[in-house]
Formats: C-alpha cells, sequence, structure tokens
C-alpha cells in the first residue's frame, strides 16, 4: 500500500470512534472558528457569522430502526410509529415516526445528546460555510436522496423512493465523512426554535429540525435551512434524528 494512502486511512481511523450505538461510529469534529448562518437565505438563517466551536463528535449515519429497536428492548421504551412499515421499516433505514423526546431519550440512553444547532451545522457545512456538505454546487441524485421538484412528495430517480438506507450516498459526504446530513430524514436538534436576532426561545416549544428529507424539494436541502416542529408529533414518515458527544 502506498505510504500516502496508508496515512490518509489511519487518519480516518484516528477520527472515528466506535461508540455506544453498534454500527453507528462517532466522528470527530474538532474546535475551530466556523461560518454559521447565512446572509443569501431566508429571515431565520441570517444572520452569517463567524462563531468559535468547541470539540464534539457526531453519529456517522442517521439512527436506524435495527439500532432503534435494540435501545426499545433494553430500555423498553416505546417503539418508533412506522417500525412495521414495508419500506420504512426495514432495519438498515433511518428510525422515523419518533417524537423529539423519543429521540432524546435514545441518545440520553446511550450516554449522548441530540446535537445542537450549530453542531449539526458544523459538521454539514465544514468551517467555510458550505451551502451542502459536499461543498457549494446543488444537490443531486448521486449525492443525496431527494424529494421531487415541486414540494412535498417523494420519488425515486435517486433509487429510492422513500428513506434509503442510513449509509448510502457516500459522494455526499461531509468534509468529516459524516454521511447524510442533507436529504433522506429531517433531523431533530436538541435547540427550541427562535430567530437567531430578536426573539428568545423561551417566547416557543418548538423544536428544530435541521437537513431536509426524502420527499424535500431543493428549497429545503442545504445546511442552514431550519424547520421549526411541534416536538410531541411522532408521526412524521421523513423525521429521524443523530446523536452528539459534546465534550466536558
Amino acid at each position: 500500500m502506498p505510504a500516502a494512502i496508508a496515512l490518509v486511512m489511519a487518519s480516518a481511523a484516528l477520527a472515528a470512534d466506535a461508540g455506544p450505538i453498534t454500527d453507528n461510529p462517532l466522528i470527530a469534529i474538532p474546535a475551530g472558528s466556523f461560518v454559521f448562518g447565512r446572509d443569501d437565505g431566508l429571515e431565520n438563517e441570517r444572520p452569517r457569522r463567524v462563531v468559535q466551536g468547541q470539540p464534539f463528535a457526531i453519529n456517522r449515519t442517521e439512527i436506524t430502526n435495527r439500532q432503534y429497536e435494540a435501545f426499545v428492548a433494553a430500555s423498553c421504551h416505546r417503539r418508533a410509529f412506522y417500525v412495521d412499515h414495508p419500506f420504512l421499516g426495514l432495519a438498515d433505514r433511518p428510525v422515523v415516526g419518533v417524537s423529539w423526546g423519543d429521540a432524546d431519550a435514545f441518545c440520553r440512553h446511550y450516554g449522548l445528546d441530540l446535537p445542537s444547532e450549530q453542531q449539526y451545522e458544523r459538521a454539514a457545512r465544514g468551517v467555510e460555510g458550505n451551502a451542502f456538505p459536499w461543498g457549494h454546487s446543488s444537490s443531486d441524485d448521486a449525492r443525496a436522496n431527494v424529494g421531487a421538484d415541486a414540494c412535498c412528495s417523494g420519488d425515486d430517480r435517486d433509487g429510492y423512493p422513500m428513506t434509503a438506507p442510513a449509509d448510502s450516498f457516500a459522494a455526499g459526504a461531509s468534509p468529516e465523512g459524516v454521511l447524510n446530513l442533507v436529504g433522506n430524514v429531517w433531523e431533530w436538534t436538541r435547540d427550541i426554535y427562535a430567530p437567531y436576532m430578536g426573539a428568545s426561545a423561551a417566547e416557543n416549544r418548538h423544536r428544530v429540525l435541521r437537513g431536509g428529507s426524502w420527499n424535500s424539494d431543493a428549497g429545503h436541502l442545504t445546511t442552514t435551512y431550519r424547520l421549526a416542529y411541534d416536538p410531541d408529533f411522532r408521526f412524521a414518515a421523513n423525521g429521524g434524528f443523530r446523536c452528539v458527544r459534546s465534550s466536558p
């Protein structure tokens, strides 16, 4: 094996921790400054600024039905709403049909947390503020599981009429190698929704979903799009999550 290739492989191995969730390693995101928000998007994505991020680690993929069922068996927590669906309930697909509380309980069971909006955005955008995990070019069928051109319905032009396996679309990976941070399923964050400026989160109870899904149009499929959502709703066929480990 050439030395350069061996070095790259070794670096990738050092960046991942097997973590507590079977077959879903935690990918290290280093501390440092990064671009958060944008000035050319929707009002609730503004302003663009540079913030200082602390180190953390994030699941390489969304939590799957198999992983969620293992949590249910260990904790006696309720099952996901779509666990028996012929497509959405497949073992390797992202779990959907979970409330914010379900997702939070899963992460806490393993000593982890849901990501904050800043953690999600840093993992998805890299440090330079990419519009997509892979750069600034728009999403395409080889990089993400996306919906029809008109919101909001799925199609199979990317190979999947609904959710795709959680480890799909390697071409759409983030700079650190995290998969499907845009497309496939919306992802719960731990933050209560509020505009970045001019209002307090205490005025709202909604939580924030990020990333778009298998039935999202292009306008929803960016690393900065923010969706305020009822945390108690557990019937969404396009909403899932992943976890993070924050540094002390």
